[in-house]
């Protein structure tokens, strides 16, 4: 496959390539044209990454990755949010996977499309409108190379051998035929990635083509040996090269197609790989860069490499160091971020999880004492807190100052804070769900005139609305909307799926009650039930007054703040 036109002519893509870093060096010094790298994990919880809280975990005192007197699983990630700005009260829009990946891709609520529950799978065609704006074309249209690295889950269209739609696992899809509805086609000029979670099929790379525009499945689309990765035997599949594979006790993974050079254990590394050479490329090139990578993990299947087996003492916390490992050598393709002249100094980097831990990683997690969804009720799926408040950092050295911040913000704000940045001025269908949170980033106050509140979704289409001091909470049902079996803020298990707009709903003061202790609406006063109604008022203007969502509106006034001149 030819790799995006910058890299074809500048990239040694060709042949074997490790990831060992030169310095470097920022090719891209205009300011107000950073670079962008968005680093987006699959179930990370809160609590998961050290700088949130240090883990009750023993650390074995021979791991090879972690020092066994640091309690933490994500050196790497402590190191980069040292030189960040950690959100505390950053939210996925949804307690699952693929609303909120499309959501902050578009900055618009995906309750607002077809997809008003649940996920896609790795065969599902697209519920992302054509011509949905988004992240990909805000920095195409101001000159920058896009590229995705990772995890799509949003969808998209498989063929079969006459060229009509077959998105259906029955055997009918033509490997051979190109592969529509991607990222290639939502904004990104280069993508190299799978389709949908690492435990769902199809089982293989897929790129898209630079000559043709074309996206192929790819047959030996990467192959490891030991810290180098080939991808010069890559090239695009037919039926015949592929096999069946058959879920088994390694590690779940549903059963289906696979090339059969693909290994689960080595995503992360290739996944490193690529991104650190296409961050090579465009320094070579003088371009400003964005890339989107969407890592797999530390989601099932915890596909762990064996020289990460036993580095945290149990599985999941393996799978972790792993995740945190690879993050940290995408990280260091970028270079010293003290370093004036490196590509680091002029790149924005926003690090973040699509919602909050898995149901069985969290209860083997607390086996070996680590707290998964740190001090916050509910976990994946779930609306609760500890189901979308998630790892959120961000950093811009020179420009932003390293600290915390609780300022409550939701991951489509990105879109809408990186449009301020360019002195975009966003139309409205463009982002219309998202708030700049530029001025925080600079240290200034917000703007007085705010959108009124954000949606916290869960798994099945439960709403939750947050007001926008972060104070108040709603929940528009009885219990957490996703799991059938959760965890208290206590990580005692409770068994309460709810009823979705069931009464009573449930009214939290966040300030007060961060791990949602005390519904305030079993025993309400009246100010209590004036404030229900203000937000539940305020919800059925955001969702449109439809249990599942229709358009509705967030009604986000547009006051840019004007960084550069």
């Amino acid at each position: 496959m030819n790799q995006q036109p910058v890299l074809s002519a500048l990239l040694g893509t060709i042949g074997l390539t490790a990831i060992t870093f030169p310095s470097a060096y920022a090719a891209n010094m205009d300011k107000t044209k950073p670079n962008v790298i968005i680093l987006y994990y699959d179930d990370m919880g809160y609590g998961d990454m050290g700088a949130n809280g240090a883990t009750g975990a023993t650390i074995p005192k021979d791991s090879k990755f972690l020092d066994a007197s640091v309690p933490t699983l994500t050196p790497h990630l402590d190191k980069f949010s040292s030189g960040s700005l950690r959100f505390t009260n950053g939210h996925s829009s949804d307690g699952v996977c693929s609303p909120s990946r499309y959501s902050l891709v578009t900055g618009h609520y995906s309750w607002r499309t077809r997809l008003k529950k649940g996920v896609g799978g790795g065969y599902t065609p697209t519920f992302m409108d054509e011509d949905r704006f988004s992240v990909g074309e805000l920095f195409r249209s101001h000159g920058y190379e896009t590229a995705m690295v990772g995890k799509w889950h949003i969808g998209m269209s498989f063929f079969d051998a006459e060229g009509k739609p077959a998105n259906d696992k029955k055997g009918v899809i033509d490997f051979a035929q190109p592969v529509k509805n991607t990222p290639a086609h939502r904004g990104f000029d280069y993508w190299f990635g799978t389709p949908a979670s690492l435990d769902m099929p199809p089982y293989a790379w897929l790129e898209s083509d630079a000559e043709s525009g074309e996206v192929h499945v790819l047959y030996k689309g990467a192959i490891v040996d030991g810290d180098e990765v080939d991808f010069s035997q890559a090239r695009p599949a037919t039926n015949a090269d592929l096999v069946h594979y058959e879920q088994n006790s390694d590690f779940f993974a549903r059963s289906g197609i696979k090339d059969p050079t693909f290994v689960f254990q080595d995503y992360l590394q290739i996944q490193a790989q690529k991104v650190a050479n296409l961050i090579e490329g465009y320094n070579a090139a003088d371009k400003p860069f964005m890339i989107y990578v969407p890592m797999p993990a530390p989601h099932d299947p915890h596909a762990v490499q064996e020289k990460f087996k036993g580095s945290a003492g149990f599985t999941y916390g393996d799978y972790l160091v792993q995740t945190d490992y690879y993050t940290g050598k995408i990280l260091d393709a970028l270079g010293d971020a003290d370093d004036p002249d490196s590509t680091a100094a002029n790149t924005v980097v926003f690090i973040s999880s699509d919602n909050g831990p898995e149901v069985g990683a969290s209860h083997r997690s607390l086996v070996a004492g680590h707290d998964a969804n740190g001090p916050f009720k509910g976990i994946k799926r779930d609306n609760w807190e500890g189901g979308t408040r998630v790892p959120f950092l961000i950093r811009w050295p020179g420009i932003v100052e390293p600290g915390t911040t609780d300022h409550p913000c939701w991951q489509g704000d990105f879109v809408a804070t990186m449009a301020d940045v360019l002195n975009y001025e966003l139309k409205a269908d463009e982002a219309p769900d998202a708030e700049s949170f530029l001025p925080v980033l600079v240290g200034k106050p917000m703007p007085k005139q705010r959108r009124a509140g954000f949606i916290e979704h869960s798994h099945r289409g439960q709403f939750a609305i947050i007001d926008y001091t972060g104070e108040w909470k709603l929940l528009d049902g009885t219990g957490g909307g996703g799991n059938a079996e959760t965890l208290d803020a206590e990580n005692q298990v409770i068994e309460n799926f709810g009823e979705i707009c069931g009464a009573p709903r449930q009214l939290y003061n966040l300030k007060k009650d961060p791990g949602e202790r005390v519904n305030l609406l079993l025993d309400p006063t009246p100010e209590i039930l004036r404030k229900e109604q203000e937000l539940y008022t305020l919800l059925n203007k955001i969702r449109g007054d439809d249990k599942l969502g229709s358009e509705g509106s967030s009604n986000v006034p547009r006051i840019p703040t004007k960084l550069f001149n």
